[in-house]
């Protein structure tokens, strides 16, 4: 796991305006235009907090540069930036044939690293390397928020997670990397010492009558920007930090009912109610 300038990101909470968090980009610049259009997201007050896996297999991931560097936008790494910079640490900018043919590069839809140039790959690679593991805020509410790409230990709450990661404890770095025993387990025991942990890197496909997937007190984001999901288009989600309302952009070249300027409606109701009936203690 690579070992991040600043692994832990503390922000105090967004007096000015509202907090958005948008699942995984994979270099689907287009959805994020619709959906922050959407929300009226205000760029001189609001804050856009990524969940990672910014980067993916659409050739406009090397916009995430410039999306990194805009004042408002607060990223993790996720594991498709952890491979990239597994990949400059291996080679360099230079790519050998045997990893053009190999996982590295088209298995994991890394191909447009070969088309850009050698300074552009330095600018990148310093770039990710300066994204934290862990972003937590606060809400105007007084929650206190995580930001995570994938998993927090079963069996481990936030201090001792964020302890764990400040010493780069390899477990507990794939875990919130790359892990995906929760999703896969259904384990909905809240992460105690937190209210809120928004996550992605697991690809859901919501329900409209049930929203995003919550397990415990994490909120899953990934919708499959860009990946065609089976019986269902993929998209891009967008949450308000506070009020949890969110909405869903479809992947265009999969959706076959929506047009550019028609958002489809991704409701998540009674989340309140959901999170109260969690172990109380999780939320101190």
């Amino acid at each position: 796991m690579p070992s991040q300038l600043t692994s832990i990101l503390s922000l105090p909470a967004n007096t000015q305006g509202r907090d958005f968090v948008v699942g995984d980009l994979r270099g689907a610049f287009d959805l994020l235009e619709n959906a922050l259009a959407t929300v009226f997201f205000n760029p001189q007050t609001d804050r856009l907090f990524s969940v990672g896996n910014v980067v993916g297999k659409h050739a406009d991931s090397i916009k995430c540069i410039d999306f990194f560097n805009l004042p408002y936008v607060y990223a993790v790494l996720g594991n498709n930036e952890a491979n990239l910079i597994q990949l400059y640490n291996l080679i360099g900018t230079e790519t050998p044939n045997y990893l053009i043919r190999g996982e590295h590069i088209y298995k994991k839809g890394l191909n447009w690293w070969l088309d850009i140039s050698h300074e552009l790959k330095l600018t990148l690679i310093s770039t990710l390397k300066s994204l934290p593991i862990v972003i937590e805020t606060e809400t105007l509410a007084g929650l206190k928020v995580g930001v995570i790409h994938a998993e927090v230990p079963l069996g481990m709450d936030w201090s001792n997670f964020k302890a764990q990661i400040i010493k780069n404890d390899p477990q507990t770095m794939f875990s919130a990397i790359q892990s995906n025993v929760r999703m896969t387990s259904s384990e909905r025991t809240p992460v105690a010492g937190i209210d809120r942990i928004f996550a992605g890197h697991a690809t859901i496909r919501p329900e409209h009558e049930e929203g995003l997937p919550i397990l415990g007190n994490i909120i899953l984001t990934d919708t499959g920007a860009n990946l065609h999901l089976v019986h269902q288009c993929g998209g891009l989600s967008i949450i308000e930090m506070d009020s949890l309302n969110s909405i869903m952009v479809e992947t265009l070249k999969h959706s076959r009912h929506r047009r550019a300027d028609e958002p489809s409606a991704l409701e998540i109701p009674d989340v309140f109610k959901i999170l109260g009936e969690s172990n109380n203690s999780a939320f101190e």
